[in-house]
């Protein structure tokens, strides 16, 4: 690959985070800028048609409407090489809890329940149309590699520019996150569940076992397990792991043991999905 890199990079249907987590690399950034040159990018650049030519491009936030579908499409025509960047844009991230409900029910809640300025009416005048559900860019178009997270953690950019930039593989981890956890393990299961708000966890003891919903068991590791760090069960930000199908049936499967206690829960898909639901093997609720 050529010593100046032509990178492009676009946020869809997700919230900027990751473009956020690659500023947040702070003077780690001038070891890397000299080798690049964006030449697309809305939010840090004022250019207004995808060029051809582009080495790398970085994929935020999967696709809700045509037009998302549409620019997906057209980045994979133009660029070399296509990355799937962060959660949203890997499994549909939390967005793509909608795909529970059709999108007339979205469209009412949001414009007929929430809005103040004409009630009851839903604009379609130069509106892109909503697809069916949400989907990962996976879906759409090939892509070359895939770096989850809600965000990726800074260094995970800057490893996956600097592999590119050599012309390697980025390093993405293959294990589960319990693999990074130090939290002490005894292999029980717990008799009931709850929630982080219920009670102070023990701070040495691992959150499963005490009887919390972490999803370490069924996520991705590279996080460095920041959430159990800080006494939070993990909610599953990684995603699957490459030996995975479907993250929420690995979840469910590892919350078997626990009997009657994961059936009284309230919600068991968005425990299970809530990162992944529109690359599940079940990818939306099936309208009766």
């Amino acid at each position: 690959m050529a010593d100046k890199v032509k990178v492009g990079m676009i946020q869809l249907c997700g919230c900027s985070g990751c473009h956020m987590s690659l500023l947040d690399l702070h003077e780690k950034l001038l070891d890397v800028l000299p080798n690049l040159e964006i030449v697309y990018g809305p939010i840090v650049a004022d250019i207004k048609e995808i060029p051809e030519g582009i080495d790398v491009f970085l994929i935020e936030g999967g696709a809700r409407n045509e037009h998302d579908k549409h620019l997906i499409e057209e980045i994979r025509e133009k660029s070399k090489i296509v990355v799937a960047w962060g959660t949203c844009a890997a499994y549909g991230g939390i967005p793509a809890l909608g795909n529970l409900y059709p999108n007339k029910n979205l469209l009412n809640e949001a414009y007929s329940t929430n809005s103040t300025d004409n009630p009851g009416e839903i604009p379609e005048e130069n509106i892109p149309k909503l697809l069916d559900r949400v989907y990962p860019v996976s879906h759409i178009i090939k892509v070359d590699y895939t770096v989850p997270g809600c965000p990726p953690k800074p260094e995970h950019n800057a490893n996956l520019i600097v592999a590119l930039l050599e012309g390697k593989k980025p390093n993405i981890p293959t294990k589960i996150l319990c693999d990074e956890c130090q939290r002490k393990k005894e292999g029980t299961y717990p008799k009931e569940l709850k929630r982080t708000f219920e009670g102070i966890p023990d701070k040495v003891v691992c959150l499963y076992e005490q009887g919390y919903t972490c999803l370490g068991m069924a996520t991705r590791a590279g996080c460095g397990a920041m959430c159990p760090s800080v006494n939070i069960p993990c909610r599953g930000c990684y995603g699957k792991t490459d030996g995975v199908i479907d993250q929420g049936s690995a979840g469910a499967d590892a919350f078997a043991p626990t009997g009657d206690a994961v059936l009284k829960l309230p919600d068991k898909v968005g425990l299970f999905y809530r990162f992944s639901m529109a690359d599940a093997l079940i990818p939306k609720k099936v309208e009766k």
